[in-house]
């Protein structure tokens, strides 16, 4: 008899242990740490790969194809924006001061990328200086005879820039994008 009790017991006893263990487990959410968008842009190799919250100006939001944004610090600095996924940013954000959230990438322009790009005339996005995605634009500056002018002046401004880092490369900051909100309508 006292046996058919312990045993009946064993059961409720099993879950008392496990939600015991199940309540005293403390939750680890991690805080995003905030980063202004200048010291992001400057100190970026501090941040690669890691996840991190700021803020700034809208100035361009990709009418190709809403994938890509341009982010303005409050010094000028510039990154890109870009989805974890494959949602499109909203267009009405442009010229809007937004908290945005996300992974840090970086991109390193090569002397070598800028001459490939200009050896295959490439106009690039003054987003993240990949060859520019609108074709119906592009065939219109190749028709024109524009388009030459723009390679050229892109290579000119990347060049530029890679003598202004003094980093032997050009630095695309991005963002993986996980979430954001406008804060300031402007």
């Amino acid at each position: 008899m006292v046996k058919k009790w312990i045993i009946s017991l064993i059961p409720a006893i099993f879950c008392g242990i496990l939600m015991t263990n199940c309540n005293t487990r403390t939750s680890t959410v991690e805080e995003v740490a905030f980063v202004s968008a200048d010291s992001l842009v400057v100190n970026v190799d501090d941040f690669v790969g890691k996840e991190v919250q700021t803020e700034g100006y809208i100035s361009h939001v990709c009418g190709v194809d809403g994938m890509k944004m341009k982010l303005k610090s409050d010094n000028g600095r510039v990154m890109v924006i870009v989805p974890a996924d494959t949602a499109r940013f909203d267009p009405s954000i442009n010229k809007k001061r937004i908290k945005v959230s996300g992974i840090v990438q970086e991109t390193r322009l090569t002397p070598q990328y800028i001459n490939e790009k200009e050896a295959e005339k490439a106009v690039l996005c003054h987003l993240d200086e990949t060859p520019c995605k609108d074709t119906a634009w592009i065939n219109g500056l190749i028709r024109s005879g524009e388009a030459d002018t723009i390679s050229k002046k892109c290579a000119r401004t990347l060049r530029n820039v890679l003598t202004e880092q003094g980093k032997g490369y050009v630095s695309i900051v991005t963002i993986v994008c996980k979430k954001y909100e406008v804060v300031d309508e402007d």
